[in-house]
């Protein structure tokens, strides 16, 4: 999580407006989903990759680490259905479930690739920003906002108190291992909480109301860029359904 949250904002596509990442990863989506071939799904899954490595600037281990752990249950399910077991053993599947295997598998990968295009160059706040001047109730962004911050005070304990283990040689033996992360789950919670206070006394000496505002650096959307966006995959959804 902190990973992606750390491509997102040192992304080159920062400052793209929201709206138009969110059409070109949500069209990317849809197509990959609703498309037959397997040749729109390959470029889908290519492209996508593509303008996250080279346009958007994310690093290639980044970018791999985000993708490892779906792309471990995407190949477990496409394994299984590799796979046939019977009295005789476990063998190959028949040819027509070998094809939908690997459907499955290009639809999985592509749609993933979609997803972490708009995940590792927008940051959450953006995203929240976003749906909030579309509707959504104030009072549940700033839940949501708050919640973020919390899963972030939570992670920074953690790894504060597992650096001060490790520094203390509290993973010399196994039994040290228990002893020294038991001991370190125990306290997790109430410096979790006193962290939290901090930042809720901080957030009173700002003159807080109610409302969290976050300055913004994106520029404006323009209707021309998703117009063709959307258009670009309405055109290669067409292509695969002629090809």
């Amino acid at each position: 999580m902190r990973l992606i949250d750390r491509s997102a904002q040192t992304s080159r596509w920062r400052a793209v407006p929201t709206a138009e990442k969110l059409a070109l990863s949500l069209s990317a989506l849809l197509v990959a989903v609703l498309s037959a071939s397997l040749a729109v799904k390959a470029f889908i899954l290519a492209a996508m990759a593509g303008l996250a490595l080279f346009g958007a600037g994310v690093s290639p281990s980044d970018y791999l680490k985000a993708f490892a752990v779906p792309a471990g249950f995407i190949l477990t399910g496409v394994v299984a259905q590799c796979l046939t077991v019977s009295l005789a053993g476990i063998g190959l599947a028949p040819p027509a479930a070998l094809a939908l295997a690997l459907g499955f598998g290009l639809t999985a990968f592509a749609s993933i690739s979609a997803l972490l295009l708009l995940a590792l160059t927008t940051p959450l706040t953006r995203l929240i920003e976003w749906l909030e001047r579309r509707g959504l109730n104030p009072h549940l962004a700033d839940i949501a906002l708050v919640m973020f911050r919390m899963i972030w005070l939570t992670l920074d304990c953690l790894e504060s108190g597992e650096r001060a283990l490790k520094g203390r040689l509290g993973h010399s033996t196994y039994r040290g291992i228990l002893t020294s992360h038991g001991l370190l789950l125990a306290a997790l919670l109430p410096r979790v909480f006193s962290r939290a206070g901090r930042l809720e006394t901080g957030l009173a000496a700002r003159g807080y109301e109610g409302r969290l505002v976050f300055l913004s650096t994106e520029r404006p959307s323009r209707l021309f860029r998703l117009a063709a966006t959307v258009t670009a995959f309405a055109g290669l959804f067409l292509v695969g359904r002629v090809a």
